[in-house]
């Protein structure tokens, strides 16, 4: 036995002998969709955002598996991963006007992101998100949260 040492972490392994165009391309993505959403759910961050990175390979315009990587990068927070969530999260909201989540993500992931155009955005996205479901208190605080950053620091 070699101790207590952590496991380093193995990325999953995906599917290489698939493209998106390939036959049971679309069932392997959700198999990996299904696998991302277990591992966000133990909140294992990085498997979670990994999954989902091939999922959405092979299956690109799929809004639900953006929306699972870009969880899953907002929690691991590191300036890469926020970029990565809100570039997720834009094009989510761009192929499903409706889809109030995305608009969430990406204002959280710009407010986070912190400059002055991220936090502009973060107040658009917020109060969209807030059209879409306005009785939402947590959007609601969202958007009061990215309007005082605004205040405080841009305006």
């Amino acid at each position: 036995g070699g101790g207590g040492a952590p496991k380093a972490y193995a990325k999953p392994k995906g599917r290489p002998d698939l493209t998106s165009q390939s036959e049971g391309a679309r069932e392997a993505a959700e198999g990996f969709n299904d696998q991302a959403v277990k591992a966000f759910k133990a909140k294992d961050w990085q498997r979670c955002y990994d999954l989902s990175s091939e999922a959405i390979r092979l299956n690109p315009r799929k809004t639900a598996y953006l929306g699972n990587r870009a969880a899953a990068a907002l929690k691991i927070k590191s300036r890469k991963m926020l970029k990565q969530a809100a570039e997720d999260s834009v094009l989510a909201y761009e192929m499903d006007h409706l889809y109030a989540k995305a608009y969430v993500r990406a204002a959280q992931a710009h407010l986070e992101l912190g400059e002055r155009a991220t936090v502009k955005l973060a107040v658009q996205e917020w109060e969209k998100a807030l059209e879409l479901d306005p009785d939402n208190k947590s959007y609601k605080e969202g958007l009061k949260d990215a309007q005082l950053t605004w205040e405080a620091d841009w305006a």
